[in-house]
């Protein structure tokens, strides 16, 4: 009997462990930053002190070793399995004003702990008609006068600046940005489960499951 309670002890004492340990590690600031400028775009994930990229996907290329004589050829690969189902947007249920609201409350709910500490963008508007140019600049600007004072009167903003202005004479849109915000994951997680039964129904319309089509 002793030797069991010692034993449910040591297992209740790991629980206790992982469970501290768990909350530890989602207390701990993860964010993304990224860097962009005219088609060229990075995308680094941070969790802590460590570095993750994400895009462009780091390359694993090794050099093939020449093939030695008398050796066996590499085995061929299995065909993959064609998948049972495939999943599509279901563009009809697509509600803008559903999703701008939602995201607008889970963004609410998070406004003390998403920390934007960095966000610049650079936007010169070119394009081969300067009435076109001209209509494109003041969309961007009133988009810019709506979103910019929301996140400022928002969330935790450091450093940040954004210009957008046009050249009548080019003919391509140039632009740069860089962004950097962060939170901590366990708030994050509390609040997709206190809002899981509206994303799992907005899941639910968005997205339709049908059975792949087989070619034989």
């Amino acid at each position: 009997m002793a030797v069991i309670l010692w034993i449910l002890a040591v297992l209740l004492g790991i629980l206790v462990f992982l469970l501290l340990l768990g909350l530890v590690l989602l207390w701990v600031r993860a964010g993304v930053e990224a860097v962009g400028a005219t088609g060229e775009v990075s995308v680094e994930a941070r969790y802590g002190f460590i570095r993750i990229p994400v895009w462009p996907r780091p390359k694993h290329v090794k050099p093939r070793a020449p093939e030695k004589a008398g050796e066996a050829p590499p085995k061929p690969k299995k065909p993959r399995k064609s998948p049972k189902y495939r999943y599509s947007l279901n563009r009809e249920a697509l509600d803008i004003g559903e999703l701008i609201t939602l995201a607008m409350a889970l963004l609410d709910e998070m406004a003390d702990t998403l920390r934007i500490s960095r966000l610049r963008v650079r936007v010169l508007i070119g394009t081969d008609d300067a009435a076109k140019t001209g209509i494109l600049l003041g969309e961007s600007a009133a988009l810019t006068g709506m979103i910019v004072p929301f996140l400022e009167n928002t969330f935790e903003m450091k450093d940040y600046h954004v210009d957008v202005d046009a050249d009548f004479e080019a003919d391509h849109t140039e632009w740069a940005f860089t962004v950097f915000c962060s939170l901590r994951p366990l708030r994050l997680l509390v609040v997709l489960l206190r809002h899981s039964r509206e994303l799992y129904s907005l899941y639910k319309r968005l997205i339709k499951k049908e059975e792949a089509i087989k070619h034989e």
